[in-house]
This record gives C-alpha cells, sequence and structure tokens, in this order.
C-alpha cells in the first residue's frame, strides 16, 4: 500500500473522478455508508476553502487509487474527521473489499491520533473493543412517498397522525405548504440561519453559526451546484446536503423534532435531523473516555457528543 498526502488544491481531477466513482461503486454493491455526501470530495474542497491543515491521503494500490481518507490536522499531530462537529459521516471511502493498517495508515499521514464522532460501518481497521455502534434512523423512500407513508402507518400510526397534524396546522398558520428541493435564493438561507440562531439561544445551546467557518462553509455548499451536495429547502431551518440517492431536509418549526421516528432504512435522513448544522436529538451528557496514547494517560471529558479517537500506538 502507497500513501500520498495532498493538500485540497493538490488534488488532480484524475483523483477526484476516481474518488467520485469508488462511492458509485460503493453504493451500486449495497454499502451506500461510504456514498455519503459528507464522504464526498466536495465537502472535503469546501471545507479546506474554510479551515486550514486539510489534508487528503490517497492510498494506491494495484496502480491506482484505492482509498481516501481526508483529515484535518494540527501542528502537534493530532488528526481529525473532516468537517468534524458539522459532519454526520465520518471515514475512509474505498474499493469494495479494500483493506488496510490502521497503524501504517496514521504513520503514512503524520498523525499519532485521529480523531472522529461519526465513524461510519466498515470501518474495521479504525474500531476497538471500546467502540460502540448506534442505529441511524432513516426514511426510505425508493418505492415511492406513498408506499412508504403506507408502511409508516402500519408500523407507527400516532406518530404518523401527529406528523400529518403538523402539516395541517403549518398550512392553516402560515399558508399552503409547498416543498422545494433545491432552492438557490440566497435570502432563504440567510433567513434560515437567523432562525436556527435563535433556537440555539432559545435552547441554551452553543450557536453553530457563531462561528464564522460554519457560516462560511453553509454558504460555499448552498452555492455548490453539483450532484454531490448542493441545497436547502425554503420551510426548512436548515441547510441541507443531498446526493443522488440521499438528502437531509428537515421541516421546522412544525416537524416531529420531539418525536422519534421509528423508520430505519438505509438512505436518507429523518425529520428532526440536519446534516449541516449538527442538530440532533439530545443525548445523556455522561463522560466519554477518550484515550490519548500520543500524551501517554487516559482523559475523561464530557462533551455534548461522543468523541472516538483511534491512535496508531493502541488503537
Amino acid at each position: 500500500m502507497d500513501v500520498a498526502v495532498y493538500r485540497p488544491g493538490e488534488l488532480t481531477g484524475a483523483d477526484r473522478s476516481a474518488w467520485t466513482a469508488l462511492q458509485s461503486q460503493a453504493r451500486s454493491l449495497g454499502a451506500p455508508q461510504l456514498a455519503n455526501p459528507f464522504l464526498s470530495p466536495e465537502f472535503t474542497l469546501a471545507v479546506g476553502h474554510c479551515r486550514g491543515g486539510v489534508r487528503i491521503a490517497v492510498l494506491h494500490h494495484d496502480c491506482g487509487p484505492a482509498a481516501f481518507l481526508p483529515f484535518q490536522r494540527s501542528a502537534l499531530g493530532t488528526g481529525r474527521a473532516i468537517g468534524l462537529g458539522v459532519s454526520d459521516a465520518q471515514g475512509l471511502v474505498h474499493r469494495p473489499g479494500f483493506r488496510w493498517d490502521a497503524q501504517d495508515l496514521l504513520r503514512a499521514c503524520g498523525l499519532s491520533v485521529l480523531e472522529f464522532d461519526h465513524l461510519v460501518a466498515g470501518q474495521d481497521p479504525f474500531e476497538a473493543a471500546s467502540f460502540g455502534g448506534h442505529a441511524s434512523p432513516v426514511i426510505e423512500v425508493g418505492q415511492g412517498f406513498e408506499a412508504y407513508l403506507t408502511g409508516l402507518r402500519a408500523r407507527s400510526p400516532k406518530f404518523t397522525r401527529s406528523t400529518l397534524a403538523k402539516e395541517r396546522k403549518l398550512g392553516r398558520d402560515i399558508g399552503p405548504l409547498r416543498y422545494v428541493h433545491d432552492e438557490r435564493d440566497p435570502a432563504a438561507l440567510r433567513e434560515l440561519m437567523r432562525w436556527k440562531s435563535a433556537q440555539y439561544r432559545r435552547t441554551g445551546r452553543s450557536d453553530r453559526f457563531a462561528q464564522p467557518w460554519i457560516v462560511r462553509l453553509v454558504q460555499r455548499l448552498f452555492h455548490t451546484r453539483t450532484d454531490s451536495f448542493a441545497g436547502c429547502c425554503r420551510c426548512c431551518t436548515r441547510a441541507s446536503g443531498r446526493s443522488r440517492r440521499t438528502s437531509g431536509c428537515v421541516p421546522r418549526p412544525y416537524s416531529p423534532a420531539g418525536s422519534r421516528p421509528t423508520t430505519r432504512s438505509s438512505r436518507s435522513s429523518p425529520p428532526g435531523w440536519c446534516c449541516i448544522c449538527g442538530w440532533r436529538r439530545r443525548r445523556p451528557r455522561t463522560p466519554w473516555t477518550i484515550w490519548t496514547w500520543g500524551a501517554g494517560r487516559r482523559t475523561t471529558r464530557t462533551p455534548s457528543r461522543p468523541v472516538n479517537s483511534w491512535c496508531r500506538r493502541g488503537g
């Protein structure tokens, strides 16, 4: 395995095409988690324009790119998943069946630790005994919305009734409901971010949009006219990422965010879940142990969400 590390501006067009092809291949072979827009080259390049230290490790095998690992590197050699804090999917995009050694990979990248909080499935070399898996609720509409709604009525009748009631209330209070899949009005984005900032302050949470780099990132993604990452909905309070088969679009303040969706399948994001801004269902603030082998000790802290790290010395 040959590993080359590039800055975002050094990535060639051929490498970007190979990266996109790996995602398409993974989707067709039953690994849709690797086709997530947060793992796309467009998202990595957008973060690279907004933050420093972004690097891309290209793993070559059999005379061609076999995998891509985007990350952010600090001056002390600590690596973080690309867009950590705003991305819901992190990991290495690779060929089907490709295996790698995590210690060798971190050494080639000049890293002592690699931190992440949403490692996608199928990243066994990065997993350790202390890791745990969590189900990701999604909405599967591959057979059409009506088929999905019929199944949802059978599985969760109460949740369905309350959601449709909120939709009718939205129509009565504001006006006819209109869904825009790929809104391009900058004024809609500014209003959307204003609503979200107000919600953060109202609920006592840290305002993501108080961080300039996140504002720049969302604006850049909003104006990115590619199939891999784009768009927002006028009736949303959050920007949304989408790919050819994956979308994250969340209607508020009439969404069923207070209820837990019971649908679990393989492709989109459920009501009440934000891909860009990092809004998630509340989790208990319990201490999470973070292993920092580079410092030679184990430390604990209480983040707002779990953060895991993989160290080349011990995993």
